[in-house]
Order: C-alpha cells, then sequence, then structure tokens
C-alpha cells in the first residue's frame, strides 16, 4: 500500500499488522477488544482488514458449543462468526469505514477450500457492517482457477507471485494484492489521494491491520493484463 500510494502526499500508511494473530486465539492478542483503542490512538480515516491464514485451528478456553468442536464445524463457524462481528462492531463505533480483504488461494487444495469458506464468512460479515469486502481471488489464479505460483505483475510481465510454501506472497505478488485494495481506498479517501496535496493532514492514514500469516499479507493485481 505504500508502494501503491507513494505519489499520493496526502496519504499515510499505518502498519498494525499482526502476523501471529486472527480471531481463533485471543490469548495472543484480542482484536475485538483492542481495536477500538488502537482506533483511537492512531485515528486512522479507514481500517484495513486482511486475516485468517492463523485460524485453521480448533477453539480452546472459549465458554461455548465451539469448544474443541472442528475447524469450520457448525459450531466453529458461528464461534467465528460472533467473533468478527464483535471486531466490527467495535470498528463500527469509532465510526471509520473498513476496507476487509480477501484470501487468495493457497497451494494445497485442502487449504484452498478452506479459504473459499473463509472468504464467504469475511464478505457476509463486511457487507453486513456495511463495509467493503475486496475480492483478490482472480489474481492469483491460473486461466483454469487453480493456484499458481506465477502471474501478471502490475507491469503485466509474468512474475512470480507466490513463496515456494504457496502461502506467502512475494513482493510482486504483494503489490499486486494492494493493487485491488487501492481502488476501494481511493474511493473512500478521496482528495486526499492526489498529487498536488504537499502534507499528511492529521487523520487521513490509512490502517493496516490484522495480516495472515508471518509472510502472507500481500498486494493485488492490476486490471487483468491480456
Amino acid at each position: 500500500l505504500e508502494a501503491a500510494f507513494i505519489d499520493s502526499p496526502g496519504v499515510r500508511v499505518i502498519d498494525k499488522a499482526d502476523g501471529s494473530s486472527g480471531f481463533v486465539r485471543d490469548d495472543h492478542r484480542n482484536w475485538p477488544m483492542t481495536i477500538g483503542g488502537l482506533i483511537e490512538t492512531e485515528k486512522p480515516s479507514v481500517v484495513v482488514v486482511m486475516a485468517g491464514a492463523n485460524d485453521w485451528q480448533q477453539f480452546t478456553g472459549v465458554q461455548s458449543e465451539a469448544k474443541g468442536k472442528p475447524f469450520l464445524s457448525e459450531e466453529w463457524s458461528k464461534e467465528y462468526q460472533a467473533r468478527l462481528g464483535a471486531f466490527l462492531d467495535a470498528v463500527e463505533k469509532t465510526g471509520k469505514p473498513v476496507v476487509w480483504v480477501g484470501q487468495p488461494a493457497f497451494k494445497t487444495k485442502s487449504m484452498t477450500n478452506d479459504v473459499l469458506a473463509f472468504n464467504e464468512l469475511y464478505r457476509n460479515a463486511a457487507e453486513k457492517a456495511e463495509g467493503t469486502f475486496v475480492d483478490v481471488w482472480d489474481g492469483f489464479v491460473d486461466q483454469s482457477g487453480s493456484f499458481t505460483l506465477t502471474g501478471f505483475d502490475m507491469s503485466g510481465q509474468t512474475a512470480r507471485l507466490r513463496n515456494n510454501d504457496g502461502i506467502g506472497l512475494t513482493t510482486a505478488g504483494k503489490r499486486k494484492l494492494a493493487f485491488y485494495v487501492e481502488k476501494p481506498l481511493r474511493q473512500l479517501l478521496g482528495t486526499a489521494t492526489a498529487p498536488d496535496i504537499a502534507a499528511v493532514k492529521p487523520g487521513a492514514p490509512v490502517q493496516a491491520l490484522p495480516e495472515t500469516p508471518s509472510g502472507p499479507t500481500p498486494p493485488a493485481p492490476p486490471t487483468a493484463p491480456a
């Protein structure tokens, strides 16, 4: 995102991502409980969220039907949706718009199928909260819709977009991911994205939040080059 807005001095990206966090384990980071204070401190104009790659696990220590239930089971999904809702409710109370970035396909078929389920949960939660869901899927799959390590970069050239683990993104992949996020941000930030704004105005930064595992927090592609 910093690269995407390098020519927009009126936009400042504040990276508060925590690559080890998610919504299942709240002992490391409880996002629903802490997001309000973070927004109050940083005073962003828009909150950008990408999460999920650390959430392939059971809930532990919760006093609900979800405790010990299989990942993506009915009980698990209900608890997960409740946490997404609590997080978005906390953001909504601050009056800040939210842009939720979906996950790309992963190398293993089982993870990719799970990601599709995750993205539906994120899309539904974001839209219910009147936020914006950014679908990046098409930028990281081949013509048959399958995971691919390579693809078009921002210049329309074929480049390596993903790391060997099939989860993380390369520099080119991250910049491509940011391209998808850039459009809704420009709409929300308006004139702050203009290249002729001389200084950053207080309260106009873009805030980056939860991230995918250590590495999977990436960018998106340009208008699909032919």
